[in-house]
């Protein structure tokens, strides 16, 4: 089965929960990302999504640790991927921060869940037409093998 470090972004985008919301902004904008973690050392304690930041701005609020969100799961590297998929459709969290002796070392969105299954669905298809090339290649042979053709030309 596919484990969560073999998918995972390694290079995870990170913030403070003191830094302002223009700063999440201008990072989240810099780095074409949809959500920043917010860590204490290196420990995720929140996540601050788009969404979050645009709320903030209405609100008036300044500040990320007034608009970051505690509500995520953090993973471990070898999480099964199908452990992923159960919480995404069943708590609705997209993104999974991974950690590994306290340290954050990645993170698994669902974009990343659904890049993976797109992937698997090719190999399934690649493997389902390898079986059937050589079913058809099988199937040939035998049908030339037991065939009158066979027969008048090596008689």
């Amino acid at each position: 089965m596919i484990k969560i470090g073999s998918m995972m972004t390694k290079d995870v985008i990170t913030i403070q929960a003191g830094s302002g919301i223009l700063e999440a902004a201008r990072l989240i904008a810099s780095k074409s990302v949809s959500s920043l973690v917010v860590i204490d050392g290196s420990k995720p304690i929140a996540i601050v999504s788009e969404n979050d930041i645009i709320r903030g701005v209405v609100s008036k609020k300044s500040k990320v640790r007034e608009i970051m969100s505690t509500e995520f799961n953090i993973v471990l590297p070898s999480t099964k991927f199908s452990e992923i998929i159960k919480t995404l459709k069943e708590k609705g969290i997209k993104r999974f921060p991974v950690v590994e002796n306290e340290k954050l070392v990645g993170l698994v969105t669902e974009t990343d869940v659904i890049e993976a299954t797109r992937d698997f669905t090719r190999f399934h298809q690649i493997v389902q037409e390898i079986i059937l090339a050589i079913f058809g290649l099988a199937t040939a042979f035998f049908l030339f093998y037991f065939s009158p053709l066979r027969a008048s030309i090596f008689g």
